[in-house]
């Protein structure tokens, strides 16, 4: 295999493209997201992984047709894996593309063939019109088969075993077939399935960018609903206050002062009201991607408008609490980020964060395309030295108008939905899955 960035800065985040076939970087062009790098694998003949630059310390996969069994052979440690029309049995009558048509495609591979097989990929005359820049000018037919060969000696050799967070299914595919996609990937139910209506050409930039979190577009959501936030986040409300009574409980016995305290994804200060009446520190810091209220709680306050998973990544300082209430789900590595926040706890400190855990909001998993990468609550529960708290509250709506009024009124960004859903088909109850978080640092 070989690695070709197609943008490289000084970042720690970094989109891994594992290509399909026949297609190079260019193929790939769009997949660029503020924040992050983009590097492009491909060339399967030899299946070894050229070594990554140490510098990234959250990592996303996201491969593509045969990209994903290459993929599935490379020890990466990334924070989510997303697979698009493609499996792990790639050469099967079953699970992959029918092994008369894979063999074939190989022995007979020519450029008019070749051609052909691009048709076959989009679909449609459209669709062909979009990708047909996007590929090589002067493809080495020769390559090409010995790629294929490589693949199918690799096959019969290999076991993968790598998990996968999300599958992208194109109902329209002719060279992974629907059926054999959905029959392998049924077998894989911890990884979340979204079924597209496409050809084999499915949109990949168009996922890379749904899928990674966009902090400017979130900024804007939870801007638009400052105003309707408090009256309406009902759910977010009942876990503010249950950290409040987890925070009570640990400071009980407490017989020095709180000399500083962090909170993380202030927004309006719904969590802050609650911890206000609980602890006065002496040093308060607050942490946004948007300016928030003056407080005026603590003796020193500090506001920094930041990306707060990079920012604690980078900072030197230990607090004696930190907080966070029904954000860092929207983090790139939320698992991750309890590791950094155990770092930045003085010696008796603690932490107390909520987040929602996978099946949160499931009733609009049918109309999201692309909704947002949930972990399991037993994935929290195997960080070391951290305490959960779960459960699940459904709120009931008295129409799918209102439901979506919900959604805006809290900050959700109606982008994240498909815009060609009926009202009538909507739901009318939402089910939130919170999840508290509790570390407490070891006494000197």
């Amino acid at each position: 295999m070989k690695i070709e960035f197609i943008k490289r800065g000084a970042e720690t985040r970094l989109i891994l493209l594992f290509t399909g076939w026949s297609t190079d970087s260019r193929y790939y062009k769009d997949c660029i997201v503020d924040g992050w790098d983009t590097a492009v694998v491909s060339d399967y003949r030899d299946m070894s992984m050229p070594d990554l630059p140490s510098q990234y310390s959250t990592i996303y996969i996201f491969a593509y047709s045969l990209g994903v069994f290459a993929a599935s052979l490379c020890d990466i440690k990334a924070v989510a894996k997303i697979a698009i029309c493609g499996s792990l049995i790639p050469v099967s009558d079953d699970f992959g593309i029918p092994i008369v048509v894979f063999d074939s495609t190989a022995e007979a591979l020519s450029v008019e063939s070749l051609k052909k097989f691009h048709r076959r990929m989009a679909g449609d005359r459209s669709t062909l019109s979009r990708i047909a820049p996007l590929l090589p000018e002067s493809p080495d037919i020769d390559i090409l088969k010995e790629e294929l060969h490589a693949i199918s000696v690799a096959q019969s050799i290999s076991k993968p075993t790598s998990q996968w967070n999300k599958v992208y299914i194109a109902k329209q595919d002719r060279i992974f077939p629907f059926d054999n996609l959905k029959r392998f990937w049924d077998g894989y139910p911890d990884a979340v399935k979204v079924e597209v209506e496409s050809s084999h050409a499915i949109d990949i930039s168009k996922i890379v960018n749904e899928v990674i979190p966009n902090h400017i577009s979130i900024g804007e959501g939870f801007s638009i609903a400052a105003d309707t936030y408090r009256q309406n986040a009902i759910v977010q409300a009942e876990i503010c206050n249950r950290i409040g009574e987890i925070l009570r409980n640990k400071l009980y016995d407490r017989k020095s002062p709180v000399d500083s305290l962090l909170e993380i994804g202030v927004g309006r200060g719904l969590l802050t009201d609650v911890w206000q009446n609980v602890v006065k520190p002496i040093n308060a810091t607050f942490i946004d991607l948007l300016p928030t209220p003056r407080f005026g709680i603590a003796k020193n306050e500090e506001y920094i408008v930041a990306d707060a998973e990079e920012w604690l990544k980078k900072s030197s300082v230990k607090y004696d609490i930190i907080l966070s209430a029904s954000t860092i789900q929207w983090f790139a590595d939320p698992l991750g980020f309890i590791n950094t926040v155990r770092d930045h706890l003085n010696p008796g400190g603690c932490a107390v964060m909520s987040t929602f855990v996978r099946g949160n909001l499931h009733q609009l998993d049918e109309i999201r395309p692309c909704p947002l990468i949930y972990h399991t609550a037993e994935e929290y529960k195997e960080i070391p030295a951290v305490r959960v708290e779960e459960w699940e509250r459904t709120l009931t709506f008295s129409s799918s108008r209102e439901m979506l009024m919900h959604l805006r009124h809290t900050g959700v960004s109606p982008r994240r939905h498909s815009s060609s859903v009926s009202l009538t088909s909507l739901p009318t109850e939402l089910t939130y899955r919170p999840l508290i978080l509790t570390i407490d640092a070891p006494h000197p």
